[in-house]
């Protein structure tokens, strides 16, 4: 065990240590479901889903990263949690020695709990030679990535952190600046399906190009379609701030988790002169359908879940993934494909009832994508930011 102390506050009664036993394990997954219950908006996610994140057989993405769970304790009680990470795909793309940090919670408002576990996250990392922390992200930057800073006043959609507003004035205190700001944007259709007009004379283009056609998925080639788009991804994002590709385990183990969840309309793929140049993905917000049953489908949440995704229908939706291969970027003729891909999901959700349509993340520095969210009109309604630090 060690104790950890902080410029912020000396705190002797608080001590952090590694995650070892079971008991320790459960604790780290349920502190958030005790600390957020009472905080406005935040939404339980699935508990065996937040279990199945920590475990290799479940999260083929661990296969890459060195971590350490750790759990920060007041006269014997768990106050906090932290994650210390070195994610070596990370660092043999960029070899900054910078390792990060996420799952960072604490019970309450304690800045001296945010403190220490900090102090021993940071530890952790220099006696592995990492000579910069940045986070949080849980655990990679293609999971839950950034803190949330603006935007608490609206529940967060699927695999997105919520939070309290505490811990960013608190890290900025330990000395940590901001190193990267991730948006969120919103887009509620209305009853009526409406194109803004810039987006309808987007759409007239493509109609009118014959080498630019869409795709819906074909669930019956699903874990292909789903291979093909991923890899345009990793082709599409490839040069983007901290971007680290997704691997062929992991592109597979996504594939069976998100199955049930979607229909061939949840993904679309762009075609140019034939070739698949880019998509737009959506999936259902499990958030709004798991909301209310404290991340438990036993002994009857099942039920409920079955009922709110199958019959009821999701209201809200997010669209977490979307690319344009490298060579097609700044050219018209993929813009036009994007915005054809962009508005066949979008009117296909409207269709199934969906009335919002979250984009998220974009990079403050992605401009491509933050045009194409523009001529939707859409309104940036949260920000998340990663922050770093000298060690």
């Amino acid at each position: 065990m060690t104790q950890s102390a902080s410029p912020l506050s000396a705190a002797p009664d608080i001590t952090v240590s590694e995650v070892t036993s079971r008991a320790d394990r459960a604790a780290f997954v349920d502190l958030p479901y005790r600390a957020y219950r009472d905080v406005a908006h935040w939404r339980a996610p699935l508990r065996f889903e937040r279990k199945a994140q920590l475990e290799p057989k479940h999260n083929p993405g661990l296969a890459r990263i060195d971590h350490t769970l750790m759990l920060a304790r007041r006269d014997g009680q768990v106050v906090g949690r932290i994650a210390a990470i070195v994610n070596r795909g990370h660092l043999e793309l960029y070899s900054d020695a910078t390792g990060h940090f996420g799952f960072l919670d604490t019970l309450s408002a304690d800045a001296e709990v945010a403190a220490a576990l900090m102090a021993a996250a940071e530890d952790w990392l220099r006696a592995r030679a990492m000579t910069r922390i940045a986070g949080p992200f849980s655990f990679s930057i293609n999971e839950e990535s950034g803190l949330l800073v603006e935007g608490f006043d609206t529940p967060p959609m699927m695999m997105m952190p919520h939070g309290r507003p505490d811990y960013a004035p608190t890290l900025e205190r330990l000395g940590f600046a901001k190193a990267m700001d991730l948006y969120a944007f919103l887009h509620e259709f209305g009853e009526e399906y409406h194109i803004p007009p810039t987006v309808k004379r987007w759409k007239d283009a493509f109609d009118r190009d014959p080498a630019l056609s869409i795709r819906p998925l074909n669930m019956k080639n699903f874990k292909a379609d789903i291979r093909m788009v991923m890899e345009i991804f990793n082709d599409a994002w490839s040069q983007n701030w901290g971007f680290v590709p997704f691997s062929a385990d992991q592109i597979t183990v996504m594939a069976q988790e998100l199955k049930p969840l979607l229909r061939s309309d949840s993904l679309w793929i762009a075609m140019i002169d034939g070739e698949p140049a880019g998509f737009t993905f959506l999936f259902p917000d499990l958030n709004e359908i798991v909301d209310g049953l404290d991340g438990k489908i036993l002994p009857f949440g099942w039920a409920q879940l079955l009922y709110r995704l199958k019959i009821r229908g999701p209201k809200r939706a997010r669209l977490p993934l979307a690319g344009l291969r490298r060579k097609f970027h700044k050219t018209r003729r993929g813009m036009v494909a994007m915005a054809g891909s962009f508005e066949a999901a979008f009117a296909a959700q409207h269709a199934l009832g969906v009335r919002e349509v979250e984009a998220s993340w974009i990079l403050e520095s992605n401009s491509d994508l933050l045009n194409l969210v523009d001529l939707y009109e859409m309104k940036r309604y949260k920000t998340y930011r990663v922050y770093e630090k000298a060690l």
